[in-house]
């Protein structure tokens, strides 16, 4: 009994458990589940009006703020272009009687001025000129100021004393500075561009050097500028003596002021020359140092060629001797001897051709570069006319330049040529002298 009535005990949970879950279970109508949501969504809807209500009440009233604000400055806005319609007008009638003042302030000015307007146009004119010839001037920097002074002089209408003084003063200081050799410190730029002070000594108006070199101004780096190429030795020279001495020396001066030491930077040096020539030059050149090396060594093999046949024992006796020894009768010993002066002549005249050969071929190619300059000339000119003498020069100087290069090679050679011949023949005559002494003698 008692365990039957623990079971029952136990099981009481899991059927009241059943009895809940049958009741949960039990469905809700879909027309009741219908309504919920719709009721639901009432509820959202009628939530969000609400304050979408609130939201579009304080839009409508900030656009209102805006509307009014936008009026107002609208308002103002055209308060101030009406302001400035009136100060336009005050302004434009203040303007028209400044205009018709200064018309009358200028014909008053010009009627007082009367005859001096002249003069101070003369003033102008001068303080110009003098400005454009001393702005570039090697005094420029001993009147640094003076550039100034002459520019307001040339900007002004009516000048004053001091004006019209230092103008006077000006032209008094150029006519002094005009004779005179000074020495003034200043800056100089050398070569690499590098500058450095030093002493410079300016002749007059005309140049300036610097330890006895040609210096230029350059009022842009406040200074002076050693030339890229001096002029000749001879010039230079001069220079240093005319420094060196204290006494009246001769020297030597531009006397354009700086135009002609400048065309030295244009001039060009002996390897410039050479460089027009091209090709050409250069295959002449070539073929000049060759035939002076080949005719140095062809006149040294003759200087010992020489001591073999004149010298009292030469060798060249020696074997004449020994290739007659066993002949008995004279017609055989001559042609042995003949034969023997013909293979040696032979030697002696070998390479000498080949100066001939050298000094010939060295004027032609000289022509052959001429000819190659004028087509180059020839056709510059047919591309760009002849207004332009650079675009000529090119061809010119390659002309003028290779038979220059080719009269130069070919004319010593010439006389090396000449000198060799007349030393073989020479030479020629000795062997045929000694070999009728020999015939003689036997």
């Amino acid at each position: 009994m008692s365990i039957r009535l623990i079971a029952i005990l136990l099981s009481l949970p899991f059927f009241i458990l059943a009895q809940e879950n049958e009741t949960e279970e039990v469905p809700i109508p879909i027309e009741e589940q219908r309504n919920n949501k719709i009721k639901a969504l009432l509820d959202v809807v009628k939530e969000n009006k609400s304050i979408y209500v609130q939201k579009d009440q304080v839009r409508v009233k900030n656009f209102i703020d805006l509307v009014d604000e936008r009026e107002s400055m609208l308002t103002k806005a055209k308060q101030d272009l009406a302001n400035e319609k009136i100060r336009n007008e005050r302004l434009e009638a203040r303007f028209e009687a400044n205009e018709k003042q200064l018309a009358e302030l200028e014909e008053s000015l010009q009627i007082k001025i009367g005859v001096l307007g002249e003069l101070f146009g003369v003033t102008r004119q001068f303080a110009g000129e003098l400005l454009s010839s001393t702005e570039s001037a090697v005094t420029f920097t001993e009147y640094p100021d003076r550039g100034n002074i002459l520019r307001d002089i040339g900007e002004t209408q009516v000048h004053n004393l001091d004006q019209l003084q230092n103008l006077w003063i000006s032209y008094l200081d150029e006519i002094v500075s005009s004779g005179e050799v000074k020495t003034i410190d200043a800056n100089i730029i050398d070569k690499n561009g590098e500058s450095i002070t030093g002493e410079v000594i300016r002749y007059g108006h005309f140049n300036t050097t610097y330890k006895s070199k040609f210096v230029t101004p350059v009022p842009e780096l406040n200074g002076f500028e050693l030339l890229q190429r001096q002029p000749e030795r001879e010039i230079l020279r001069n220079i240093r003596k005319h420094q060196r001495s204290d006494d009246y020396r001769m020297t030597s001066i531009d006397p354009t002021r700086g135009f002609l030491l400048s065309l030295y930077l244009d001039k060009p040096g002996w390897i410039d020359r050479i460089a027009q020539g091209k090709s050409i030059g250069f295959i002449i050149i070539l073929i000049g140092i060759s035939g002076f090396i080949f005719s140095i060594y062809k006149i040294y093999q003759l200087r010992l060629q020489e001591k073999d046949i004149v010298a009292d024992d030469a060798k060249v006796k020696i074997e004449m001797e020994n290739s007659i020894r066993n002949t008995a009768s004279y017609e055989s010993k001559e042609n042995i001897l003949d034969e023997f002066i013909i293979n040696y002549t032979g030697k002696l005249e070998w390479g000498a051709n080949w100066v001939k050969f050298f000094a010939a071929v060295a004027p032609l190619l000289g022509l052959l570069g001429t000819v190659i300059g004028m087509i180059e000339t020839f056709q510059a000119i047919t591309l760009f006319g002849t207004g332009d003498p650079k675009q000529m020069a090119g061809g010119i100087s390659q002309a003028l330049v290779t038979t220059m290069l080719g009269l130069i090679v070919a004319a010593p050679l010439l006389g090396l040529y000449t000198y060799i011949s007349q030393k073989v023949s020479n030479l020629s005559q000795v062997l045929e002298e000694k070999a009728s002494y020999l015939l003689a003698r036997d």
